[in-house]
């Protein structure tokens, strides 16, 4: 048995890149015996096969790694730090906050619609986001995202109406979801792959104290000066604690600009149609447009009509799936596709990409009206809701160290996949039991302790499949690609709920309450507060519970019964020797 030299060694080092070509080597794995799965991929960089130089923003990232000390990875991790912590904290308050803002507008029912879209446009959006900092530069990314998501925040404090504020959430969560995969590119840039969880980790950590304060803070909002200040100071706070971490990147920029690591910026010549193909092509924009467009085509209708389809919707979907072939095919033959046609089709990426759709569809199957299930039917107030409703973020941060740790001692991540499945479909077919109004709020917990032990373990090990079958060049568009997965999964499963959730509840409200009108019914089943003014034991809240967990068991039946996909999503892997990837060169974590 061959032993493991590096599971020992500091994790903060210099890591040097590689300049071997694509090698599969078979080798003995730590605490096990070779199998046929069991490689080391080592991916020469695209740039180089083809003899041309990298993109600007690869070559800033690589630059920056050479000319910084420890200490200040150290402090640009401290600076992680404080944006993941702005970050997680506003998504606490604003998930709490939520259900009290469209029931303000009397559209509580919209939640899942409006989180449809939102993803949709934070997902499609990723490819592009990928391109330009690939070419243009992390630091330049950063910066346009922060400024995107503040508008939305600034958007939705200002707003009088839905509309508004569903325009303005959808500008926040397309630029506070390319902020935070801008990060994870910049971890990526800066950790080796054999310690990216543990660095993946390092950038949640900020979940374990912003969950505990985050409900206690909208609370206070909603009881003291109203959801619109929230909004107002998350921006604020967000700004401010953004900036030191964008100041490190630039100041480091120009320090390796000045010791000729880089090419001093040169006035840009004038737009010619010559020069404008050109940009296209290199930015793959007919690719983009193809991905965009069909993905839209897709996912969309869903969020429009939710359970009714019509003959003219249910076509847009058929060309949607026409869109993302013709990208496929685009792919293969473009001069710079957005990634390689192999890579896309390596069983890697194609597992990974399905198994993240899979995971989001099931969890965001009966997510979506969760908080408000804890507050109806288990008479809990927001806070604590918001404390059960955040396990998973919580627990998912704590376990990634246990996850890194063991990838990093055993080289591998596909077993820990593998162990994974079985937690994971457990915790989601008990929610179908024990999630009903008799059931004691002890066994809904325990479930998604479950689920967030086995849902944050294929994550991660998500990750893990597609950064260890590409090079430095490719990091940004494969994890665009896994984003997009995620929010194409996040969007079904919002669909989902949405649909289950408009058929089912209004259903048993008017059987549970035959003496209300329609309108009294339907003010009933789209405002939580009206749900929560009735008291515990009246006839009508005990029909409001009866009602949600009708709908309730058909969500986690629906999540349950997708999840079974994530055996096959799995099997598709190769299991790959991470600690022999040299992506990435100089001080890195």
């Amino acid at each position: 048995m061959e032993e493991n030299t590096n599971s020992q060694a500091p994790l903060l080092g210099r890591n040097p890149s590689s300049d071997d070509g694509v090698n599969h080597v078979r080798r003995d794995s730590y605490g096990s015996t070779s199998s046929k799965d069991d490689v080391v991929v080592t991916v020469k960089s695209r740039d180089e096969e083809e003899g041309i130089l990298g993109q600007d923003g690869i070559k800033q990232a690589d630059a920056i790694n050479q000319v910084w000390s420890r200490t200040a990875l150290i402090l640009a991790y401290s600076f992680i730090f404080l944006c993941s912590f702005a970050n997680t904290l506003q998504w606490q308050v604003m998930s709490n906050l939520m259900p009290y803002v469209v029931s303000e507008f009397n559209s509580h029912s919209l939640i899942p619609t409006i989180g449809i879209v939102a993803n949709i446009m934070s997902g499609i959006l990723k490819l592009p986001i990928a391109k330009m900092i690939d070419g243009w530069g992390r630091p330049q990314g950063l910066a346009s995202m922060m400024a995107l998501a503040t508008i939305g925040l600034v958007l939705m404090a200002a707003c009088r109406g839905v509309q508004t504020y569903a325009a303005a959430e959808v500008i926040y969560q397309v630029g506070i979801s390319g902020f935070s995969y801008i990060l994870d590119i910049i971890i990526a840039d800066t950790s080796s792959l054999k310690d990216r969880v543990l660095a993946f980790a390092f950038n949640a950590s900020p979940t374990l104290i912003t969950t505990f304060i985050g409900p206690i803070v909208a609370t206070a909002f909603l009881e003291g000066s109203g959801w619109r200040w929230a909004f107002g100071l998350s921006a604020v706070l967000f700004v401010l604690l953004s900036i030191p971490l964008l100041s490190i990147l630039i100041f480091h920029t120009q320090k390796a600009r000045s010791m000729g690591l880089l090419a001093k910026s040169t006035k840009s010549t004038p737009w010619t149609v010559s020069k404008l193909r050109q940009s296209l092509i290199e930015a793959d924009a007919l690719g983009m447009f193809l991905a965009a467009a069909g993905l839209t085509l897709i996912l969309v209708p869903f969020s429009l009509h939710g359970s009714s389809v019509n003959s003219a919707v249910a076509i847009t979907p058929i060309i949607g799936v026409l869109f993302v072939v013709a990208f496929c095919v685009h792919e293969r033959t473009a001069k710079r596709p957005f990634i390689r046609f192999s890579l896309l089709c390596s069983p890697n990426v194609a597992g990974a990409c399905l198994l993240s759709v899979t995971i989001f569809v099931a969890y965001f199957a009966w997510d979506g009206y969760y908080t408000s299930y804890l507050q109806v039917v288990h008479n809990l107030t927001l806070t604590e809701a918001g404390y059960i409703g955040h396990i998973y973020g919580v627990g998912s941060c704590i376990w990634a160290v246990v996850v890194g740790y063991l990838i990093r001692r055993t080289n591998r991540f596909k077993w820990l996949a593998l162990a994974a499945l079985p937690v994971h479909l457990l915790g989601g077919g008990l929610m179908i039991f024990f999630r009903q109004p008799d059931t004691n709020i002890a066994w809904v917990v325990m479930c998604q302790i479950l689920i967030t032990i086995g849902g944050s373990t294929l994550v991660m090990c998500d990750q893990m499949a597609v950064m260890s079958v590409a090079n430095h060049a490719e990091l940004a568009s494969v994890m665009a690609l896994l984003g997009l997965a995620y929010y194409v999964g996040s969007a079904i499963g919002s669909s989902l709920s949405g649909a289950i959730w408009n058929t089912t509840l209004p259903e048993a409200l008017a059987r549970q309450l035959p003496g209300f009108s329609p309108d009294e019914l339907a003010l009933i089943g789209s405002d939580l507060k009206k749900q929560l003014s009735y008291p515990v034991g009246s006839a009508v809240r005990n029909a409001i519970i009866v009602a949600y967990g009708e709908a309730q068991n058909r969500m986690c039946i629906t999540g349950t019964i997708v999840s079974l996909l994530e055996i096959v999503a799995v099997s598709m892997w190769k299991d790959v020797r991470v600690g022999e990837s040299k992506q990435v060169k100089g001080t890195v974590f």
